[in-house]
């Protein structure tokens, strides 16, 4: 019983928590998509890993627990948005992005 009333705390580490959990479901999931769509949503998870385990192990100001908190929510809002889109779509449009990178230049 005082495990489950040190959970239910508010604070930082419980948002932590949520955040890391919030990720790995993210991670889980991404590896069941098919290919282009599974590696675009893997690098952005591995890019914001970076910033979780350092709100998770290190010593922060309030400021810059905040703003390393709102990136990765932000990624993560970004995450299962595209979780929730087909492949097909996400293919067509950056195939469509690259090619108007080409004829820019």
């Amino acid at each position: 019983m005082f495990d489950w009333l040190i959970l239910r705390i508010p604070g930082w580490s419980r948002k932590i928590r949520k955040l890391r959990k919030e990720w790995n479901k993210a991670r889980e999931r991404a590896l069941t998509k098919k290919n282009p769509l599974k590696r675009l949503i893997l690098k952005k998870l591995d890019d914001i890993e970076n910033h979780l385990r350092m709100l998770e192990e290190q010593r922060m100001g309030r400021y810059e627990k905040k703003r390393f908190a709102r990136e990765i929510e932000i990624v993560l809002a970004e995450v299962n948005i595209l979780l929730k889109s087909d492949s097909e779509s996400i293919t067509s449009y950056t195939a469509s992005e690259r090619r108007t990178k080409k004829q820019a230049f």
